[in-house]
Parts: structure tokens; C-alpha cells; sequence
């Protein structure tokens, strides 16, 4: 037996010092009063009796005071809370971590889901262990870690309140020297665990088929023209699966096909007949376990033509292009002439700059002097271009590596976005407020206009000046957005709750969805979409032979105290009644 409050000696002084004060009250003799009678014959019969009752009386006197001892040592030992191995266990911790990624939502073959089955053994594990054991709820989405309790009541409700969530799972920090972990997890996410953590698994086979990639991405060939990239791969038996693409003006592409196990179908659909907005793909397919994977959101930009302001003295190249260009409006005029018009959607100032910057996105050739831009500091002579951003939206489908430059201007790049330099001087640099997009190099002093990326490369400046881009990419979980201050809507403009982080919007998606963050004009779309071959691949799982793991059970489910207490009241209510039957004193 051990004690958690006191000593073992302080325990055995307090039952000492107990049972002797019991022992002490039952012998203190009170001295009686002297009364004289007339005769003694009316005791001569009480002393008769009392003699052939002796030894009961004995009795009495030791019982009684040993009901009075045994309650007042079970009072005061258990003070000292005292513990028996085998009848409590010994006092431990116990730290359950439940897995909540993606794949606890599979179905299993009752029609529940690994999730309920991992609350089930929870709850189980709460039931194991002593009165003292200390219980910790966690999981691995970080949402939920609550501090060692013995109260189940409490750790029950945590349980209850947990969900598998859309993101990428990470275990826990865990202490395995002073406390036992118990893992409830499927084992897909999780190949390789800590040695001290016990694994309780429940997986079951399942089937799954899901969309592992789904995007919108422009055609070098076509100008605004877009297709739809689909990935859709079978994690289970053989199965006819129908893929279908739709937008929101009710335009729809469907498909059947047939995947065998593993297999991986991938299509590039044309999106020429499908208007601006959101577009869904989703999938179908008999006995699907695991729905989360069978939908996936992307944007498509609206198709307008960009009514462009061309500035300059005589550009044959530039101008030839811009009336080639389908999507493109454009208006011409020369430097002495030029007036800002609000009814422009983008400038291209060719070797002039107005002296104040214009109220819409400008093309900037030839690094003119104007106080709103940076002034040359020099001339580069044969700069080569050394570096690119091959990520910014102007450089999409550009290649700069073999063109030649004859002379640049040399600028100081601070808080710009420099697109493509030489060793010597940034040679094509972006500006967000205002938004401009400038080279340092006149367009007869290059080739550049001669390389079959120059069209795209105009293209793609006014698409970044002004239509629509496409949405960005987005696992759920947090997602950030590169835009501060911003609004959170779904599609259907519902608003969703965000928070400012070091200039980004920063917002929680748990499912796959198509979102909006707006900030006066500004508008970016954002793809939510899990995407992910690792949570869709249900069956990939490290558990599947792994059965239920358990602490071991005790005959009592509270401390010892408890009882302790409860049977010196019983005994307290026995020698009440014993007391007025006069069978104790």
C-alpha cells in the first residue's frame, strides 16, 4: 500500500495517535456520586445477573470499542489517500492522441466512418486504468490538446467535440518517459511514429476514387484561351467512373471512364464554350468511401478585350502587334497629344512618361525620365540576362534567356519587383501601387520584339494589368492571401471570418471550395482543394494488422478514500443502531 498525500510514518503516527485517543475515551473512568440505600437486598438480583453475563459484557465493551477504533482509522487513513496496485492501480498518465486527418472520414463497411470507430476506442481507453490515472486528450490538426485530468467526464466531452479536419497532420509533442500514448488512427498519414507510442488501429479496407489534381491553365496558342487539367486516380477495385466539368452559366462537359486498380486517367478539357466564374469538376463512382476527394473548384477569368492607350512617336513592332491582337482595343497617340481618359484600361508608353503617374496600369519602354519612376544612374552596354522570375504572371510561357540587348538604362531595383536582370541592372521591374510594368531598354535597341515570347509577353502584361487571373492554389486548412485588409466570401457570398498577418489575409477552408478576397478593387480568387495522393490513396495504411490496444482494468473505479469513508458510515449507521438495541455500549 502506498500513500499520495502523506508519508508512510506520518500515516502510521496519525493511525497511532487515532487509536489510542479511541481507546483512551473508553477506559476514562468517570468518578459516581455516593448514594446511600436502606437495604441490599433490591441489588442482591441485578449483581446475580450481571455475574452470569460477564463475559458478554466483555465482549460488548471489546467490540464496541473496536467498531469505534476501525471508524476512526478509516476516517483518518484516508486523509493519507491511500493506494492498492491491484485493487486501483498505481497512479499514471495516459496521453490518447486521435488521428484527424482526411482519411478518418472513410466509410467503413457498417456505414460508419474510421472517425466513430476511433471515438468508440477513445472512450474505451477512458475506461481502463485506476481512479488516480491522469487522462490527456490530443490530436493531430492542433486544435484540440487539453491538460492531464482524471475527470473522464471532461475528457469524454473533448472527444466529442473533435472532427477530422482538412489538413496536414502532424503528431503531437508527447512526453513517452513518464506517461503512456495511446495513437487511434487508420495508420494512413502516419508511417512512422515514436517508439514509446502504442498504436490503436481502425482501418478497414475501403474503395476510393478521387481527384488528385484539377486546375485551369491558359494555351500559349490561343490568347485568353483555358483549359481544364484533370487528374483522377483509382485507389481500389476496378470501377466505372463518371467525371463531370460544369460552370456557373450552365455549361457542362461529362465523361465516363473505366479505371482499373492504381490506374491514373489525365485530360486537358477546352474551356473555349464556358463563360467567366467558378468551375466544378466532380466525380462518381459505386461504393466511393470517401467523398472529400470527389470535388475540386477552380476560376476561370471573364474574356474581355482591354481597351489599351498606345503612347509614342513610331513603333512598327509594338503597334502591329497590339492590332493583331483579338483581345485588344486599341487607341493611339503621340506624346504632345496624350490626355488621361478614364474610359482606358491600360497605357503603353513607349520612350515617354507623363509627368504624373496615370490612374490605370502602364506599360513603360525605354526607362523615360519622369519623377514617378526611378532615374537612370547610367548605361549597361550588352547587359545579358542573367536572371528571371519564371512565377510572375508576365513571364508565364516567356522565354528571355537568348535575347540580346544592345544598351540598358541602370536603375536602383529598391521596393520593386524586379522580372528579369543582367549582373549589372534589373532590365524588366514591376511596380504593385502604382501598378506599372517598366523595361530599361528601348525595343529597337533588342531583338526582344523579334523572339515568338514578345506577344506573350504583352499579353501577358495587360491580362496582369487588368483582366482577371487566374485563382490561386489553396489545400484546406489556413490559407493565406497574398492581399491585406481583405474580405472572405465562398462563391455563393457568404462571408468568411479572417484575420490580418504581416500584410497577407489569412482564413480557414475546411472543405474544397472556390473563395473570393476583395479589398476595394482588387479581387483574388482562391481554389481550395485537397488534391492530395496521400489522403486519397484510403487503403495505404501501416495499421492493417494492427488490433485494439488497452490498459489494464482494476476492481475499483475511485480511490481508495472514497470507499474508505463509505464504510465507516455504514459502520457509524450499524453501531447507531446496534447503540439503541443495547447490543453495543
Amino acid at each position: 500500500m502506498t500513500f499520495l498525500a502523506l508519508s508512510p510514518l506520518q500515516t502510521a503516527l496519525l493511525a497511532a495517535l487515532t487509536a489510542g485517543t479511541i481507546i483512551a475515551l473508553y477506559f476514562l473512568k468517570l468518578r459516581h456520586r455516593r448514594v446511600l440505600v436502606s437495604s441490599s437486598i433490591l441489588w442482591r438480583r441485578v449483581l446475580d445477573e450481571r455475574q452470569s453475563h460477564s463475559l458478554w459484557e466483555k465482549l460488548r465493551k471489546v467490540i464496541s470499542i473496536l467498531v469505534a477504533i476501525t471508524i476512526a482509522l478509516l476516517i483518518a487513513v484516508s486523509l493519507a489517500r491511500p493506494e492498492i496496485e491491484s485493487l486501483t492501480g498505481k497512479n499514471e498518465r495516459v496521453v490518447i492522441v486521435l488521428d484527424t486527418s482526411p482519411t478518418m472520414n472513410t466509410h467503413t463497411a457498417d456505414g460508419r466512418t474510421r472517425w466513430q470507430h476511433a471515438g468508440d476506442r477513445a472512450r474505451a481507453l477512458l475506461n481502463t486504468g485506476g481512479p488516480t490515472t491522469e487522462f490527456r486528450v490530443v490530436d493531430t490538426s492542433g486544435e484540440t490538446a487539453s491538460a492531464f485530468t482524471t475527470d473522464r467526464g471532461e475528457a469524454r466531452r473533448l472527444i466529442e467535440q473533435m472532427s477530422p479536419r482538412s489538413v496536414e497532420p502532424q503528431f503531437p509533442k508527447v512526453d513517452g518517459g513518464d506517461s503512456q500514448v495511446f495513437f487511434v488512427s487508420d495508420g494512413v498519414a502516419f508511417h512512422e511514429l515514436p517508439r514509446f507510442v502504442r498504436r490503436v488501429s481502425v482501418f478497414e479496407q475501403a474503395e476510393n476514387v478521387g481527384i488528385t489534381a484539377f486546375e485551369i491553365r491558359s494555351m500559349p496558342s490561343t490568347p485568353l484561351g483555358y483549359e481544364a487539367y484533370l487528374e483522377v486516380q483509382n485507389f481500389g477495385k476496378p470501377a466505372e467512373v463518371g467525371i463531370t466539368i460544369s460552370g456557373t452559366g450552365g455549361q457542362r462537359i461529362t465523361r465516363t471512364v473505366r479505371l482499373p486498380r492504381n490506374e491514373v486517367f489525365k485530360e486537358a478539357f477546352d474551356l473555349s464554350s464556358f463563360g467567366g466564374g467558378g468551375v466544378r469538376a466532380s466525380i462518381q463512382s459505386k461504393d466511393d468511401a470517401l467523398s472529400i476527394d470527389d470535388v475540386a473548384f477552380a476560376y476561370l477569368p471573364t474574356k474581355r478585350r482591354t481597351r489599351t492607350l498606345l503612347v509614342t512617336r513610331g513603333n512598327n513592332y509594338l503597334e502591329t502587334l497590339l492590332k493583331l491582337d483579338n483581345y485588344v482595343e486599341l487607341l493611339k497617340t503621340d506624346p504632345a497629344n496624350y490626355r488621361e481618359s478614364p474610359n482606358i484600361d491600360a497605357y503603353i508608353f513607349d520612350r515617354f512618361a507623363p509627368s504624373t503617374p496615370p490612374l490605370r496600369p502602364a506599360l513603360i519602354i525605354g526607362a523615360p525620365a519622369a519623377s514617378w519612376l526611378r532615374p537612370a544612374t547610367g548605361e549597361v552596354r550588352k547587359p545579358e540576362i542573367t536572371t528571371w522570375s519564371e512565377n510572375h504572371p508576365v513571364m508565364q510561357y516567356v522565354s528571355v534567356h537568348d535575347v540580346s540587348i544592345e544598351r540598358a538604362a541602370r536603375i536602383d531595383p529598391a521596393n520593386l519587383t524586379v522580372i528579369a536582370a543582367s549582373k549589372q541592372t534589373p532590365l524588366i521591374v514591376a511596380s504593385e501601387k502604382p501598378k506599372w510594368v517598366m523595361l530599361t531598354f528601348d525595343l529597337d535597341q533588342s531583338d526582344f520584339p523579334f523572339h515568338v515570347g514578345f506577344p506573350v509577353f504583352v499579353e501577358n502584361v495587360l491580362a496582369w494589368f487588368n483582366r482577371e487571373q487566374l485563382a490561386l492554389r489553396g489545400s484546406p486548412g489556413n490559407v493565406e492571401v497574398p492581399l491585406a485588409g481583405a474580405q472572405i466570401r465562398t462563391i455563393d457570398g457568404k462571408t468568411i471570418p479572417s484575420e490580418q498577418q504581416l500584410g497577407k489575409t489569412v482564413f480557414e477552408a475546411n472543405e474544397p471550395g472556390l473563395y473570393a478576397a476583395t479589398q476595394g478593387d482588387a479581387r483574388v480568387h482562391v481554389a481550395v482543394n485537397l488534391a492530395n495522393r496521400a489522403f486519397s490513396d484510403v487503403n495505404r495504411s501501416v495499421f492493417k494488422d494492427d488490433k485494439l490496444a488497452a490498459g489494464p482494468r482494476y476492481w475499483l473505479s475511485r480511490e481508495l478514500w472514497f470507499y474508505m469513508l463509505l464504510a465507516a458510515v455504514v459502520l457509524i449507521a450499524a453501531e447507531w443502531f446496534t447503540y439503541h438495541r443495547r447490543i453495543t455500549l
